[in-house]
Formats: C-alpha cells, structure tokens, sequence
C-alpha cells in the first residue's frame, strides 16, 4: 500500500495512466469500472493501478469525510458479484486536515478479461473504454500465457454432443447478456461457449468448467464431479443407512434439485410456543445456510483430487456434516479464515453469480452463522486444518433435538406399555392354569375370586385358553353347575 507522500504525489500526477480520481465516496458503476480497467492491464505494464476517492480531477481535495459505513460499502465492490472474476485488490483511508481520501490498489489480474457487470472495459492512457473485440482478443492471449486452469482445461474425449446445449441457451445466456446481444450473437455455439470459457476449439472439446456446468452426465468424465447425500440411523457412519441419493447430472440442474431437497427434507419446519397465546415456525436448520455451505462445497472442491464425492451426511437429526475434498486455497489459512477467502475455481464461482445461485462474494460465512443464530441452532464449527478436506458440522436447534428426544421417549413408552400389557396377560394366563390344577372343576365365580381377575379379563382368557391353537382348559358340565378342568 502507498506511503502518505507517495500518495500525494500521485495527486498532482494528472497524466498517469495508472491513476484514476473521483471526488465521490459513493459512485459505485464508476469505480468499479476504474476498478475493472485497471485489472484487465491491456498495455502489460504489471503494476497496480489507484483509485483515489476525494480527490478532484485537478489533484486538491475534495473535502469529504469517510465514514465505517462508506468504507463496508467500498468493501462490497469486491464481493457484490459486479465484478467477475473478483480482482484482487486493497481500500485503505487517508486522513488529511482538509478531507479525506480512499485509495483503492488494483492489482493486475493474470486472468483476464475481467467483467463489470458483463462489460469489459480496459484504460487507453488516463482515460478508460469498453475493449473492442481485438482488445478481448489481446486479454485472452494473455491469459494463456499464465497457462490455463483446471477449468479451462479441455475436458477430453467429450465433445459438443456431451453438453446439454439447451441449458447453456434457454438458461444460462438470458442471464449472461441481454436479449438484443444474444440476438445480434451469429456465431456458432461452439465460439459462443468458447467466448466464456466453456469449449477448447483447438482441441474442439468442452472445457472442464462447461462440463460441469452443461454435461449431460459430467461425472463420465470428472468421476468426482457428484454429491452424496447419506442420512444414518445413529451417530456414526457404523450405523444403518435409512437414506442414500446421489445429486449427479450438469450443475445447473442439480442445484435446483439439491434447493429442493433442504427446503422439504432438511429444513423440518416446526412450531415452537413462544406465549400462551402464541406459536412461532422454527426450523431445524435454516434452508439458506445449508444451501449456502453446499454451494461453497461445490464451488471449492478440488476436482483434480481423487474420485470422492462432496459429502453430505446426516446423522439421524443430530448433526450434519458437509464435507469436501480440498482445504482452503491460495491466500485464505487456517490464522485468517473466515476473514479472508480466495477462490480455486473462480470461472466456476463467476458462473454461480451469473445463475444467481450466489448473490455476493466472501459473504457467505458470516451470513450462515448470522442465520443459525437467529434460527436458535448452535455455531457452525469448521474444520479448516487439514490440506485435503473442508468440513463444517452443524447442529439443529434446542427445540428440533428436544422434539426428537420426546419423539423417541414417546417410542419407548409405547414399547415398555406394550411389554406390561403383554407380560399381564401371560401372568393372567398363568394364574388362571395354576389356580385350575390346584382345584379341578372351579366354577367361574371360585376362579375369579382366586386368580384376582375381573370378571371381562377371566371370560377373555378362559376363551382364549379353551379355544387358540394349542388348547389348554376345557368346560365339563352344564353351563351353570359344571367347572373348569386341565386339558388332558
């Protein structure tokens, strides 16, 4: 970061083409698209580029003040998703005696082209412009020559007819480009894909990234590209399965369908009285976290480690646990987490945002321990210590567990109630035959007042001893004058 007199050199520098002033704390389309020149670097000079907020355009200031408000919102320029893939860069304040300035490091990106909202644009001296099509062409090359990531990397042997095209044109291109773009697009769809990073025409294959996004059956051809859901009847993995599914197919699609299942099968809606007079819907798990630490697994899974599957475990109402292989990337560490995030498959996370799967980037956490706060659910607890795993375990709510504890304590009263009825009627049973062999041809008046029965329970069980499989007693003699005998 710049030194204060480095700082104000740069002020009365008006000609740098690394320099760019705004008098404003607050004019989002235009710094970020000073943000978005600044890291497509089109004339290669490798330095960072500055963003000076409240300065005027002749280098004086501008006499504002900064605020702890102003300065989260400058934060969000990096994470709202305005600008794919994220640049990396820094916001630090300066305190002058006649204003404040905010200055903003650019770094350039080793990966372009960078987007604002769908547009690129790139710096032509002081000034900045939307690229030409030769511009693009340029960042392209360049981002070659940085060699190409896992997801830009063609996915041999598949081929167009492996993708599923309808996704990529009914779903993905509507939210990608405005309507008129796509219509004005006569390019075939190879270059279409080709253009966002999803097809290899050199090797006239899908990319990585555009079978795991679009592949009718991705995991042919990244065996790890699946999730596994497993809900176990204890709490561990010995215990037995009660359900099993397998989230397979192009991730467009199988998100969907993985939304589904936590609302309806994971969520578990219930009410909690919270007055006399009042109830309150709770849930066990609020949806949004458990859809948001899914999304995270996916989108940061190490595709290139083995042919394990992203874990999704529950263990019987207890606990949930997600798990994915691939611990914390590049400049996130187990010291800085969740402070600090960093991204493995950053075309994969920039796909995600344009889906609108993810509203805003290195959010995310501190949203889902918000959620599980507010919903009454203890914290998350993450593992991040481990090179090969990510791994977040989340506990249901107080009312969830102790609705399932008087579930369960309802089982097992309705056991051990079935276990005295049952044990009752065999010392009936018993009492009755013993009570019979002391005093052969006992009327059933005598029998009554000997064995301790009711009157209903005795007729019962004397039918039920004279007349079940394996008779035992029988009846001699007239009805009201004849007794009761052992079966010879």
């Amino acid at each position: 970061m710049l030194t204060k007199d480095e700082l104000i050199h740069l002020m009365t520098d008006l000609e740098s083409e690394t320099v760019e002033r705004t008098r404003a704390f607050d004019k989002a389309d235009k710094m970020g698209q000073a943000i978005c020149a600044f890291a497509n670097d089109l004339s290669g000079r490798n330095k960072p580029g500055y963003l000076l907020l409240g300065v005027n355009n002749d280098g004086t200031l501008s006499g504002k003040r900064i605020d702890d408000q102003h300065l989260t919102a400058l934060g969000g320029l990096k994470t709202e998703g305005n600008l794919l893939p994220p640049p990396a860069m820094s916001i630090e304040p300066f305190h002058f005696e006649d204003g404040d300035v905010v200055v903003i490091e650019v770094f350039p990106s080793a990966y372009p082209p960078i987007r604002y909202q769908g547009q690129i644009l790139v710096r032509f001296g002081p000034r900045k412009a939307l690229a030409s099509e030769e511009d693009i062409h340029r960042l392209e090359e360049k981002r070659l020559q940085f060699g190409k990531r896992f997801e830009e990397m063609p996915c041999c042997p598949a081929r167009l007819n492996d993708l599923d095209l309808s996704l990529f044109k009914n779903i993905y291109l509507p939210r990608a480009f405005q309507a008129q773009v796509i219509e004005d697009d006569d390019r075939p769809v190879q270059e279409q894909m080709a253009a966002l990073r999803f097809y290899d025409l050199k090797t006239d294959a899908p990319t990585n990234l555009g079978m795991l996004l679009f592949g009718k059956h991705p995991e042919m051809f990244i065996p790890s590209a699946y999730l596994q859901y497993v809900k176990f009847g204890g709490p561990d993995n010995s215990c037995d399965i009660l359900a099993e599914n397998a989230y397979k197919g192009p991730f467009i699609r199988m998100i969907d369908e993985l939304n589904a299942f936590v609302k309806v099968g994971i969520a578990s809606p219930h009410s909690v009285r919270i007055s006399a007079l009042q109830e309150e819907t709770r849930y066990r798990y609020p949806d949004w976290s458990i859809r948001e630490l899914l999304l995270n697994s996916i989108i940061h899974r190490d595709y290139q480690i083995g042919n394990a599957p992203i874990k999704f475990y529950d263990y019987d109402g207890a606990r949930i646990e997600i798990s994915n292989p691939g611990g914390l990337y590049g400049q996130a560490t187990p010291e800085n987490f969740p402070h600090v995030s960093d991204y493995r498959n950053p075309l994969l996370a920039e796909a995600m945002k344009v889906m609108g799967f993810v509203n805003k980037f290195n959010r995310g956490i501190a949203k889902v321990k918000s959620e599980m706060a507010a919903n009454g659910n203890p914290a998350p607890i993450f593992d991040v210590n481990k090179r090969t795993e990510f791994r977040v375990t989340l506990r249901p709510t107080d009312s969830a567990v102790e609705k399932r504890n008087e579930k369960r304590n309802e089982l097992e009263s309705s056991a051990e109630k079935r276990n005295e009825k049952r044990n009752a009627e065999r010392n009936a049973e018993r009492k009755i035959l013993e009570v019979i062999s002391q005093y052969p041809g006992i009327q059933r008046k005598e029998l009554s007042q000997r064995t301790g029965l009711s009157r209903g329970t005795l007729d019962r069980k004397l039918k039920e001893l004279k007349t079940g499989n394996n008779p035992q007693i029988e009846h001699r003699g007239p009805d009201k004058t004849g007794g009761w005998f052992i079966k010879s």
